[in-house]
């Protein structure tokens, strides 16, 4: 598995360079990096097919889950559409922030993910130093996306773009609290590196440069510093902590985790307990409560707890009142849709730093879906009331909840638009098209995930109805052997496809396409 890990987290780097050679082409009008960023599309390309490559071995070996092999090539069938983009970036018909955007949320983001999951199901792996690795791999990205939209500011009058310092600052935040969760985290082995990494002359000029973009992003000296300055200096600290990297990975298996102690300098009076304090650190650095005054702060440790939670443990169940807001401190909290046969989909993994469904706690709703321990943890419990009361009070507190709720529920628009738009027929149609495609169209057979009861209502229909939808497949020549539907052919049900699934349809775009003129047909149903 550490194979694995080294090859994806390698991919996931050179993605990061070539987001940021894209952003600064786009953003000079092509005068800049024009020859730097066709040769990484070399060297991204390079690290994809090794990836790819080793993804047979894995899967022969059985060194990896079956789920994860499935996801990372899903993830690498996006090359085509990788391409196409490249295509648009030298052609200069994108812009600089939709380029940013599709690199992040399309490829990197999900590999990161993908690289998570993996490390935490590694036999032997150490579950803290893994929150710690997580820690490392977001702390990363947030510098990495740092060095693609700072290019863009020392470009043109961009330096007085009050919308792009205000980002910058954020990312700044951002990535302050992922480096001080890995510190809490780390342990010696692990730290050491870092640390060393830290102390190079181009950090300290991007500390300086940071400070400035701070108290005074006017100075001469941001206004004097050209935009592949700033790429260089960045790009030293970004290749400094890759380096790391596989030492990080290794460390995984270390069965000799250090434990964290009791900073003895934090017993503020902030913290209401001694539980509390113990994790102090960590709690600092989450950016929930990043630039909070200190009342608002005090506020929510004086009614907040600390609890211990063993593996297995089921957290809250869907349909429960959300009556509290929890954040991990330590440990791994999966997400998920449960069936009454004990079938689950995971939908999301959970480690140190993140909040769990803090929608329902905001807006005093039930839970919508269950949440179980994966690994020994630790929470930090606030009474929900007390968090509704105090977003009230402090814009943060609000801004910075809302835009954790934002990002989650952006995986969830996507089903709405098909359980409301579509007809019976279509939504099955579309449904098991996804699951076809799920599975890289390699089989006529289909298997369904769960019990047909639960595809009936995730799909929005009652179970006589999904029957009956179901017999109407048969007249079309599909067979249906209890839980798997066997289609008459590969492309059988592209009738179903949409703007959506064709994203990572191989076909899509090619003169194999057997129903380009759906799409069409669906623009103008969603226009």
């Amino acid at each position: 598995m550490k194979e694995a890990l080294y090859n994806i987290v390698d991919a996931i780097h050179h993605l990061q360079r070539e987001r940021g050679c894209s952003a600064i082409f786009l953003a000079s009008e092509g005068k800049l990096f024009s020859n730097d960023i066709r040769l990484q599309f070399t060297a991204s390309d390079k690290s994809l097919d090794i990836l790819s490559e080793g993804l047979e071995r894995w899967s022969d070996l059985k060194t990896i889950k079956a789920s994860n092999i499935h996801k990372i090539k899903d993830l690498l069938k996006k090359k085509n559409e990788l391409i196409e983009q490249r295509g648009k970036i030298t052609n200069q018909e994108l812009s600089a922030s939709q380029v940013i955007d599709f690199y992040t949320h399309q490829i990197i983001c999900p590999l990161v993910q993908e690289s998570i999951e993996i490390a935490l199901f590694m036999e032997g792996s150490n579950p803290t130093l893994v929150s710690a690795f997580n820690a490392f791999l977001q702390w990363k990205e947030r510098i990495g996306l740092e060095r693609a939209i700072g290019a863009r500011v020392f470009i043109g009058e961009n330096l007085f773009n009050e919308e792009l310092i205000q980002r910058l600052i954020f990312l700044l935040s951002e990535q302050m609290n992922y480096q001080n969760t890995f510190m809490v985290l780390a342990n010696e082995k692990q730290k050491e590196p870092i640390l060393d990494a830290l102390n190079t002359t181009s950090c300290q000029q991007i500390d300086h440069y940071h400070s400035l973009f701070r108290h005074s992003p006017c100075s001469d000296e941001l206004s004097v510093l050209t935009s592949e300055t700033w790429f260089k200096l960045m790009t030293d600290k970004i290749d400094a902590l890759q380096k790391i990297a596989p030492q990080l990975i290794d460390s995984l298996l270390d069965s000799e985790a250090e434990t964290i102690e009791e900073p003895a300098a934090l017993t503020s009076s902030v913290y209401a307990n001694s539980a509390l304090t113990k994790h102090a650190l960590l709690i600092d650095s989450l950016q929930i409560f990043s630039n909070l005054p200190t009342n608002t702060f005090q506020t929510l440790m004086s009614h907040a707890q600390v609890r211990e939670f063993q593996k297995g443990k089921l957290l809250f169940l869907e349909g429960e009142q959300a009556n509290r807001l929890y954040i991990i401190l330590k440990g791994w909290i999966k997400i998920f849709k449960g069936t009454a046969a004990g079938d689950e989909a995971i939908l999301l993994m959970l480690s140190s730093g993140d909040s769990i469904m803090e929608t329902a706690a905001y807006l005093n709703l039930t839970y919508p879906l269950s949440a179980q321990v994966v690994e020994d943890a630790t929470l930090l419990s606030i009474p929900a009331p007390v968090v509704r009361e105090q977003v009230k009070k402090n814009n943060n507190l609000a801004v910075n909840l809302l835009s954790s709720m934002c990002y989650r529920s952006q995986n969830l628009i996507r089903e709405i638009e098909v359980a409301r738009l579509k007809s019976v027929d279509e939504r099955l149609g579309w449904f098991l098209l996804k699951l076809a495609l799920e599975n890289g169209r390699s089989s006529k057979f289909i298997q369904l995930p769960y019990e047909k009861s639960l595809i009936a209502s995730y799909l929005n229909m009652k179970r006589e109805t999904f029957s009956r939808a179901l017999q109407r497949l048969k007249k079309k020549n599909f067979k249906i052997e209890n839980d798997v539907i066997i289609m008459p052919s590969r492309t059988a049900l592209c009738e179903f496809c949409d703007h959506i699934l064709a994203e990572n349809c191989k076909l899509h775009g090619t003169d194999d396409c057997p129903n380009p003129q759906s799409l069409i047909d669906d623009e103008i149903k969603t226009a």
